[in-house]
């Protein structure tokens, strides 16, 4: 499995899932929800607006870390 990284942005209430590395190529909206491609259409972020909404509406799915760091602000 890839190393996951993940950044918030507390200001803007926006969490950054880093799933790979490479050239951003084309961006993709729908929703709440950014996801940055390879010219290959893997995603290499995904962006999530409105995050401590989004958090606590699907909070079982991701992890402990990313729930605290979120939903504590």
């Amino acid at each position: 499995m890839k190393n996951i990284n993940t950044r918030y942005d507390k200001e803007n209430d926006v969490l950054m899932i880093f799933l790979g590395k490479g050239k951003i190529d084309d961006t993709q909206q729908t929703g709440n929800m950014i996801a940055h491609l390879s010219k290959k259409g893997e995603i290499l972020l995904l962006e999530i607006l409105n995050a401590s909404k989004f958090l606590k509406e699907t909070s079982a799915a991701f992890p402990t870390k990313v729930r605290r760091q979120v939903l504590s602000s």
